[in-house]
């Protein structure tokens, strides 16, 4: 199989997704090429990228090494690693839905644009559950949410790895101008208020599932303030899962796989399903790091072989 993996260049680390994915897709065999998800362009009616292919997964890559021009429908399958730069995201979703119709794209676009949403995790009560959540580009609205009472998360509606999240209620002296930093100067960015889980303080669990099956799954737990992130200071344990916490991870399994999301990471507090991640989710190299094996080649062999 001829696979592309569309990531930021030149920004390769030995544990990364993009090497481990790339050594296990050579391992069973694929043709792998690695293509920029930012140089993504129409040539007439050809969706292209700058790239390389690659014969090993070494992850030190010479910056003048030549990059080539690459006809993205000619590979057999398009796997996205990273959506690149934020002010062109959308550009890049509608070239890469252009390619669902001519090729197979991981994750889907419907799973890229909605499943990622901490918005529409809202929406899925009949399949988990969500804590409470309020979105909204007016501070004054979030301010009464928050004099209401209660602890509450907040964070922007696109952020990533735990940054710009803050736990605050409304003793919290300056929750105000934490909002309305957030905000922005000129009041133009959502802000969210999600209900705080006490729960969480016994950790938050990370489950890798590859074409909605159960692939391994690590508990991280608060280390230096209310963030459960591994890259804000969060430690990674083993765990297991009970039968409850199986039958849920089931179900958003299967909610996932249908809407093309073959490769995700869930944030689970049973019974909350906190995030689901289907850009490049972190977790295969932790846990590899806890003694539970090397995953990549079984989340090539669920996703590729189906």
């Amino acid at each position: 199989m001829q696979l592309l993996f569309l990531s930021q260049l030149f920004d390769v680390k030995v544990e990364s997704n993009l090497s481990l994915l790339t050594e296990a897709a050579l391992s069973e065999g694929h043709q792998v090429s690695w293509g920029s998800i930012d140089h993504l362009r129409l040539n007439n009616r050809r969706v292209q990228t700058h790239g390389m292919h690659r014969g090993s997964s070494q992850h030190n890559i010479d910056r003048s090494t030549s990059m080539n021009s690459l006809d993205c429908e000619g590979f057999d399958c398009i796997w996205v690693l990273s959506l690149g730069e934020r002010a062109s995201f959308l550009d890049k979703l509608q070239l890469l839905r252009i390619l669902e119709g001519q090729t197979r794209v991981i994750n889907s676009t419907e799973a890229l644009l909605h499943l990622r949403s901490k918005y529409a995790l809202t929406q899925l009560s009949h399949v988990f559950d969500h804590p409470k959540t309020y979105g909204s580009r007016d501070p004054e609205a979030l301010f009464e949410i928050v004099e209401s009472g209660g602890d509450w998360i907040l964070k922007p509606p696109a952020g990533s790895l735990g940054q710009g999240v803050f736990l605050i209620n409304r003793s919290t002296s300056n929750y105000r101008d934490i909002l309305r930093h957030v905000n922005g100067h000129q009041r133009d960015q959502y802000v969210l208020l999600q209900e705080y889980i006490p729960e969480i303080t016994n950790g938050e669990k990370r489950v890798l599932l590859a074409n909605g099956q159960f692939i391994g799954a690590y508990l991280r737990t608060q280390a230096e303030d209310h963030r459960t992130n591994l890259m804000q200071g969060a430690i990674a344990q083993k765990t297991t899962l009970s039968e409850k916490e199986l039958a849920l991870i089931d179900r958003v399994g299967s909610h996932c796989k249908a809407r093309g999301a073959l490769f995700a990471g869930i944030d689970m507090v049973y019974p909350f399903v906190i995030e689901i991640n289907v850009v490049n989710p972190g977790g295969l190299n932790t846990l590899d790091q806890l003694g539970a094996g090397k995953k990549a080649r079984q989340v090539i062999r669920y996703i590729l072989d189906s």
